[in-house]
C-alpha cells in the first residue's frame, strides 16, 4: 500500500482489485490535498488495465469520512474561491464516475457532507450497522458542492434529495437502504467479508461488457430513450466481437465456468 505524497490516501493493488483509503482516522477529513490525491489516484486507476474493480474505505471504525475540512472554509470566504473549490471537488467525484471499472463505497461509520458524495460517485454502496449519511452542509449555511445535489438527486429522486439537503438530519444504514442510497447492510463484523465477495464476483465478470453497462445506465439514465437505445445497439455489436462471449458461449455448451480474458 502507498500513499500519493504525504497526503493521506493511500492505494493498494492485489490481483484485478485495487483499495482507496482514505487513512486520516478518526474522521478521514476531505480537504483540498485529500480531493488533489483521490483524483490522482482515479485517474491513475483508469489508465491500469489489470485493475477491474475498486474499492473505496477510510481508516478506522469512526467515519468512511466525515466530510470537508471546514478549517479550510474562512479562507474560501476570505479569498472568494468557493466556485474553483466546487469545481475542483467535481473532477474528484468525476474521477470516481470515470475510473472505468465498477467502484464499491465499503462505509463504516459516518459518511457525511464530501465523504457521502464520494459514496454516491460510487457504482455501489455497502454500509454497516453503525453507518450513517448526512448533508449537514445546510446548518453551515451552504450545501454539498462536490457533485453531492447532482448525484443524490439522480440516485434517491427530488423530493428524499430535498429532504436529506435541506433537513440536513443523518440517516442510518437501514434509511438508507430503504430509500436506495446503498445497496446492502450488514453486521459491522461483516463489511469487509461482503465488500470482498462483491469485489471478487464483480472482478470475474467480463470486463468489456461490464465497462459497457456502467456506460450504459450512466450515460443512458441523462439522454432520451431513442439516443440511449442506439447506444445499447452499438456496445452490444462491440461487445459481440470480444473473445469473450466466444468464451462465454463455449463454457455454456460445455457446461464449465467461463474463463474471461477481459478484452
Amino acid at each position: 500500500m502507498s500513499a500519493v505524497g504525504d497526503v493521506p490516501v493511500l492505494l493498494r493493488v492485489a490481483g484485478p482489485v485495487a483499495t482507496v483509503v482514505l487513512d486520516a482516522p478518526p474522521l478521514n477529513l476531505l480537504g483540498a490535498r485529500a480531493k488533489a490525491a483521490l483524483t490522482q489516484i482515479f485517474e491513475e486507476i483508469a489508465c491500469c488495465a489489470d485493475v477491474r474493480v475498486v474499492v473505496l474505505r477510510g481508516a478506522g471504525p469512526r467515519a468512511f469520512s466525515a466530510g470537508a475540512d471546514i478549517r479550510e472554509f474562512p479562507e474560501r470566504i476570505r479569498t472568494g474561491s468557493a466556485y474553483d473549490v466546487s469545481r475542483a471537488g467535481q473532477l474528484m467525484t468525476a474521477a470516481i464516475r470515470g475510473c472505468g471499472r465498477p467502484v464499491i463505497a465499503a462505509i463504516d461509520g459516518v459518511a457525511f457532507g464530501a465523504g457521502l458524495e464520494i459514496a454516491l460517485a460510487a457504482d455501489f454502496r455497502l454500509a454497516s450497522h453503525r453507518a450513517q449519511f448526512a448533508f449537514p452542509e445546510i446548518t453551515r449555511g451552504v450545501f454539498p458542492g462536490n457533485g453531492g445535489s447532482q448525484l443524490l438527486t439522480r440516485l434517491v429522486g427530488p423530493s428524499r434529495a430535498k429532504r436529506l439537503m435541506l433537513f440536513g438530519a443523518p440517516i442510518d444504514g437501514h434509511e438508507a437502504f430503504r430509500i436506495g442510497l446503498v445497496d446492502e447492510v450488514v453486521p459491522a463484523g461483516r463489511l469487509d467479508e461482503t465488500t470482498e465477495r462483491w469485489a471478487r464476483e464483480l472482478a470475474g465478470r467480463p470486463g468489456v461488457a461490464v465497462r459497457c453497462v456502467r456506460e450504459l445506465v450512466d450515460r443512458g439514465g441523462v439522454t432520451s430513450l431513442e439516443e440511449g437505445l442506439a447506444m445499447e445497439a452499438e456496445l452490444f455489436a462491440r461487445v459481440f466481437a470480444t473473445d469473450d462471449v466466444r468464451e462465454g458461449v463455449a463454457a455454456f455448451v460445455e457446461r464449465r465456468e467461463p474463463s474471461f480474458s477481459h478484452r
